[in-house]
């Protein structure tokens, strides 16, 4: 052991160097990544036969997703025309994957859409935008519908604070969903725009509890817990009747 420590030791001073380091492996209960987390609502809800994800981008989430889930169906809804090359792309090595090119929210139409120069941070803002563009607007009850997704779901949200008129229009989904996976916010990002304590209090009286704390993002400069994403499971899972931490 000594040996191995001291082995250990030497390298990690060489790593620091370039700022990282050697590490025992993470056990999956304290293990934050996402892959850890997709993992872990896997094993909590392996009925889900269909993966929403709205807010798909690159569809880099929808790719971990489906090393999981490999049996669901997958929908992606994602609003930007630049996104769909690398959807198609992912469509075409997966092709029972079904791509919406829209933004969701609480009703169908068209909605006036921000887009960021890195894209990442395109969505529904309130207020003036450097740069945006009208696209379809449709509901997450419409999509899933027309296209005769089977439950139960697992609907993942990455939408910057627009979560609640998405939310409000899913309220069939959201009777057959099993498990929400949502990125949640610490600040108050626009107007209308939960707080992750307020999301979960939205939440709780249609069903859903948290169940798992992925990738919290703390802010530059001052530390201070910037997002998470949250994992909600039905609040009548049975892994809530057990109230003791052993």
């Amino acid at each position: 052991m000594l040996v191995r420590s001291f082995i250990l030791d030497v390298l990690n001073r060489l790593f620091r160097l370039r700022g990282m380091e050697l590490r025992a492996l993470t056990p999956l209960e304290t293990d934050a990544s996402m892959e850890a987390g997709l993992k872990r609502a896997c094993q909590l809800a392996p009925e889900v036969a269909s993966v929403i994800d709205v807010g798909a981008a690159s569809g880099q989430w929808t790719r971990r997703s489906l090393r999981h889930f490999q049996r669901a169906r997958h929908l992606l809804i994602e609003p930007l025309a630049e996104r769909g090359p690398e959807l198609r792309s992912l469509q075409a090595e997966f092709p029972g994957i079904e791509i919406v090119a829209a933004a969701v929210g609480e009703t169908s139409g068209e909605v006036s859409f921000h887009v960021s120069a890195d894209l990442d941070g395109s969505g529904i803002y309130d207020g003036p935008a450097t740069s945006s563009r009208t696209v379809p607007l449709t509901t997450l009850d419409a999509a899933v519908a027309s296209r005769e997704l089977p439950g139960p779901y697992l609907v993942k949200l990455d939408t910057h604070g627009f979560e609640l008129p998405i939310l409000r229009g899913a309220t069939r989904t959201l009777e057959s969903a099993s498990l929400l996976l949502i990125e949640a916010y610490n600040f108050q990002l626009t107007a209308g725009c939960l707080r992750f304590h307020e999301l979960c209090t939205w939440l709780e009286p249609h069903g859903f509890r948290v169940c798992d704390i992925i990738e919290p993002l703390r802010r530059p400069g001052d530390a201070l817990l910037w997002q998470m994403d949250l994992t909600f499971a039905r609040s009548d899972h049975p892994a809530f009747r057990r109230a003791s931490y052993r």
